[in-house]
């Protein structure tokens, strides 16, 4: 039954990709094209995603083994070629001698270093970066080792339990690969389930746009954190019970974010994926009218959601001091602006921030759709910047500190004797 469900499921998604989804899209962008005959059968679906992105972003389909083989093989022809010039391989052999000076003094340092963690030590030019850089190497490698050693455990515990249900017996036997009840569904069906409604759901949904054209306003590890924040927030829409059509827009096929969003959706490039990604700027796919930037530094405050609109969030992170980026480009546009009236609902603490990551964006917009109620919206905000969790956590520093000098007051009392007043 399961089985059946889960082919009809698959059947009715590829229908709406072959025919809803094409002629919906068709319609919309290009009035004056018209298909000649519905029912013709078409091979490539690529063809339809480029037509209606005009400039959509295309990868071969690999695996997540084959990938990351490719990125170590094009990392090592880097730092070849980088090796080539003398000087530079003079720093290299330099930088080889201080890492085993460091690991021969029993520091933190990885046993394996790659020709990707070479090159960024080589561009690093502080000792302390590179010794940092360093120790988070090694904790990574400890990390995966405890991994690989927990799943030996775990495959070695599974191989005892299942030679002891191997024995002759007269009883039957439930468990896994004996007599059950019920069918075991795979993470990979769940992933199609999920991947078809939101395929559904690009049909008629309202669109939200991530806005990736801040690269060059953001450092190697800013731009790692905003792939990771991407990442999340595709996976908490596709989860939600009302998701929206994401977009991708102003997104470079050659930068490093969508090297690092690449590593963390090894199948974003897929053709079936469901996010349109474009390097075409959303005036050229939206009308300006039905544009909204959500950025922090206006004064305008978002009072309901309408789903006729569509609304833009800048896929940025700014760890070090935030300029309004996205404020100056809406302006230079002509769009809309909008944020979040977190102020009139919340109450924040004392030296917290009021930027929200790209994710919790994400969710407001989703709870805020799908209950129209701000209060249910910004319960996604985390509780630590709000004004009681700062006070509880002031509080308990103040505690710890008094309760401290109160324990190194009596121990020195104690301590004290006659005949260390003679010493002293």
């Amino acid at each position: 039954m399961f089985n059946n469900m889960r082919k009809c499921l698959i059947t009715s998604v590829r229908i709406h990709r072959k025919f809803l989804i094409r002629s919906i899209h068709v319609n919309i962008l290009s009035p004056g094209f018209h298909f000649s005959n519905v029912n013709t059968q078409y091979s490539n679906n690529a063809v339809y995603k480029r037509f209606y992105c005009h400039d959509t972003i295309d990868e071969k389909n690999v695996t997540s083994a084959e990938l990351k083989y490719h990125r170590q093989k094009l990392s090592k022809q880097e730092l070849d070629e980088f090796l080539s010039d003398s000087d530079n391989y003079k720093r290299f052999q330099i930088l080889e001698l201080e890492v085993d000076v460091l690991r021969h003094n029993a520091e933190r340092v990885p046993k394996n270093i790659e020709p990707k963690d070479w090159l960024c030590l080589l561009n690093t030019r502080v000792k302390t970066k590179r010794k940092k850089y360093l120790q988070f190497l090694w904790r990574n490698e400890k990390k995966t080792e405890h991994e690989k050693e927990k799943k030996e455990l775990k495959k070695a515990k599974w191989l005892a339990e299942k030679q002891e249900l191997t024995e002759d017996t007269d009883e039957m036997k439930y468990g896994l690969l004996y007599n059950s009840l019920f069918l075991r569904i795979y993470e990979t069906t769940i992933n199609h389930y999920y991947n078809g409604r939101l395929i559904q759901n690009m049909m008629f949904e309202p669109k939200l746009v991530f806005d990736c054209g801040y690269e060059d306003h953001m450092t190697k590890r800013e731009l790692h954190n905003c792939s990771k924040q991407l990442a999340l927030s595709f996976a908490h829409n596709r989860n939600h019970a009302n998701p929206l059509c994401l977009y991708f827009c102003n997104f470079n096929k050659d930068g490093l974010l969508k090297h690092h969003l690449h590593q963390n959706i090894p199948t974003l490039m897929q053709e079936d994926f469901p996010i349109t990604i474009t390097s075409q700027s959303y005036l050229d796919i939206f009308p300006k009218n039905q544009l909204v930037y959500l950025t922090p530094h206006c004064r305008t405050n978002l009072t309901k959601y309408d789903p006729n609109m569509v609304y833009i969030i800048g896929a940025l992170v700014d760890k070090g001091d935030s300029q309004p980026l996205s404020l100056a480009k809406a302006k230079k546009e002509g769009i809309q602006m909008a944020k979040f009236p977190i102020n009139q609902y919340l109450t924040w603490g004392t030296s917290s921030s009021k930027s929200l990551t790209l994710d919790q964006s994400i969710k407001v917009m989703l709870d805020l759709r799908h209950t129209g109620d701000w209060k249910k919206a910004l319960e996604n905000v985390p509780t630590r910047k709000l004004k009681p969790a700062r006070e509880y956590m002031l509080h308990s520093k103040l505690q710890k500190s008094i309760f401290s000098k109160r324990e190194t007051q009596e121990s020195s009392i104690q301590d004290f004797t006659f005949e260390s007043r003679k010493m002293n």
